[in-house]
């Protein structure tokens, strides 16, 4: 059976609607996922009891709030409930070891939700090169500068098939990278993989499981349809053990039933075998 991917979507409160882009549907299904939206009236608690896998996508700044600060007038618009329910779920999910994979805001709530922080706005970066474009002006597709990528990650793994390795510690990608905010200090059981050129953290891996963090838009480049195969793959490996787990869970409990039905058995023996006391008084 294939893996159950759950996906948090977007909230339009002008209009009272849940929205995504559909490639991240399509993108799921085409790598062997089955896609499940869901929306912040669920409970985190309920999101993990069914699926095999956490997509994290675009979305609103996360709030300065979740990692100690207030905000700056540079942060754009926020949805405080969309960040508290996607922070816990990020903390249950690592804690299960069930695989997550977040895109542009989705790599920044791994982060925050993880003890990390974000740089409110680049333009109060000096030399930072220029991040954020209007996609919607641009397109999707752009690739609007490089990155680089450590070969020693698990992402240089996923992808290395795909990329023009330039040397021995890191390969060079373009990629459309469209955003105002950043890692800033990165948080626990993660680590920094992929750099743009002013040394800005772009993808972020855990340091166990299945944990990765892109702050491009992989559904709109072919060569990251790798990522989401690695991903819908260690969703099928989680869903493998958990319904391992589960049998032995099933079988454990016929065992202790089936014990005390056997002593019950034998003490309900001894009791009719037993010869009646015949002695009067």
């Amino acid at each position: 059976m294939r893996p159950l991917i759950g996906i948090i979507g977007q909230v339009d409160p002008s209009k009272n609607r849940l929205f995504l882009d559909r490639r991240h549907v399509e993108k799921i299904t085409t790598a062997g996922g089955v896609p499940a939206v869901f929306n912040v009236n669920s409970s985190p608690e309920e999101v993990l009891e069914h699926v095999d896998g956490v997509l994290l996508i675009e979305g609103p700044d996360v709030h300065p709030h979740f990692y100690g600060e207030d905000p700056s007038g540079a942060i754009k618009y926020v949805d405080v409930d969309r960040d508290e329910f996607e922070i816990r779920l990020v903390k249950m999910a690592v804690e299960m070891g069930v695989p997550i994979l977040g895109i542009s805001r989705g790599m920044h709530v791994i982060n925050v939700a993880l003890g990390g922080t974000l740089y409110q706005d680049l333009n109060d970066i000096p030399k930072a090169i220029k991040h954020d474009w209007d996609v919607e002006l641009i397109g999707p597709t752009q690739r609007v500068h490089g990155v680089r990528i450590k070969t020693s990650s698990t992402l240089y793994e996923i992808l290395k098939d795909e990329l023009d390795i330039e040397g021995t510690n890191e390969v060079y990608l373009r990629v459309n990278s469209f955003h105002h905010q950043a890692v800033k200090r990165v948080g626990e059981g993660i680590k920094p993989v992929a750099y743009a050129v002013d040394g800005l953290i772009e993808a972020i891996e855990g340091t166990e499981g299945f944990i990765i963090g892109l702050q491009w838009q992989p559904e709109y480049l072919p060569e990251m349809e790798r990522v989401f195969e690695a991903f819908v793959r260690a969703a099928s490996e989680y869903r493998a053990r958990k319904l391992e787990m589960e049998k032995r869970e099933i079988e454990a409990e016929l065992r202790e039933e089936l014990t005390r039905g056997q002593d019950g058995s034998y003490h309900s023996s001894e009791t009719t075998d037993s010869p009646p006391d015949t002695n009067q008084t």
